[in-house]
């Protein structure tokens, strides 16, 4: 596991540029606006803002609930996830006093959400919690009785945009301002508990747009924690994401794939993309090319692709990790990614 901040650092990965923005952060997928061959300009990232990625030290001297309870050990060395799920629970009042916030609790298998909105809204998100948990462990292999983090995730569902700022700057260190939502890693020292957090705001009452979001933040947070806590490639982050937003909505992926297959028309390369430093900034169509690269790569096998996603949390660059899962490396992936998109998702988008 990468090492984490100490306690008197934070870091911010920023992620996601703004949600019209046409231009990437490298010049071959900038997309100039006459151009007739471009998709719609109305493009947004799951949210409508950018999509922010927080590390943060997970023992914070002033609060107390946010440390680890005593002997969150058992005598056999292993966590006693229940000590430290209580724990977890003990930040709600906390929250609601410093926030002057009036957050309720409600409780899934692996899930403590802390939310304001109304009974119908929560509902909601809890029958999404377990639903969409299941859907990645099935999608990729995981055995459902595999633990991805230590206690439980919580999710904040905020009423009000205001709150879910208030919230960012007091707890994460984080400004939200022009966020659609974010997922905060609570990093501790190897061998110790591993926790995660995601807030979102309701800024829509779309129920399509809100279980969007909530797909793609809660993939962020699955990935990140599962096996050990490493850095993946940007593009694979963020492909993972957009991918299991359309396996909990299948009608996304048209609009998912129009840059993808524009990109590939004009024979524009996506190295950029695949080279992306993990808190690089995308502007939307590498979101398009990131989500097609993975599925091209889950296309070729998913036994494949598990290993593509193990030998990277085990350290190897993305270039080792695809050669000895897949048999070619990177430069090969985007001759192949051109070939699938010209013709595969020609015929099936």
């Amino acid at each position: 596991m990468s090492t984490p901040p100490s306690d008197s650092t934070l870091v911010r990965r920023t992620a996601l540029a703004a949600a019209l923005v046409l231009l990437a952060a490298a010049p071959c997928l900038a997309v100039a606006a006459d151009d007739a061959d471009s998709p719609p300009a109305d493009e947004t990232i799951p949210g409508g803002g950018k999509d922010e990625r927080v590390v943060l030290p997970g023992d914070k001297a002033d609060l107390e609930p946010w440390r680890l309870p005593p002997n969150y050990r058992r005598p056999d060395g292993s966590f006693d996830q229940a000590k430290i799920v209580a724990r977890q629970k003990e930040r709600l009042p906390v929250l609601n006093e410093r926030l002057g916030a009036r957050l309720r609790l409600a409780e899934t298998d692996h899930y403590l959400l802390f939310t304001d909105a109304d009974a119908p809204t929560a509902e909601k998100f809890v029958a999404w919690c377990e639903t969409i948990y299941a859907n990645l462990g099935r999608q990729f292999g995981i055995p459902a009785d595999e633990r991805v983090w230590d206690g439980k995730c919580i999710l904040m569902i905020f009423r009000s945009r205001p709150l879910y700022e208030s919230h960012a700057r007091a707890f994460d260190s984080c400004d939200a301002r022009a966020t659609g939502a974010y997922f905060a890693w609570e990093a501790r020292a190897p061998g110790e508990p591993q926790l995660v957090h995601i807030s979102i705001p309701l800024d829509t009452r779309d129920e399509r747009r809100l279980r969007e979001l909530f797909a793609h933040e809660g993939t962020h947070a699955f990935f990140q924690l599962y096996k050990r806590a490493v850095d993946l490639p940007r593009w694979l982050h963020e492909g993972l994401a957009e991918y299991m937003t359309v396996v909990n909505d299948p009608s996304l992926r048209s609009r998912k794939i129009q840059w993808s297959r524009h990109l590939a028309r004009t024979g524009r390369t996506i190295r950029d993309v695949l080279h992306a430093p993990p808190d690089g900034t995308f502007a939307y169509p590498a979101y398009s090319v990131s989500f097609t690269l993975v599925e091209f790569l889950l296309s070729a096998g998913r036994p494949k692709f598990r290993r593509f996603i193990e030998r990277l949390k085990d350290g190897a660059d993305q270039d080792d990790a695809l050669r000895e899962a897949y048999g070619f490396g990177l430069a090969d992936l985007e001759r192949r990614w051109v070939i699938y998109v010209k013709e595969y998702v020609k015929e099936n988008g």
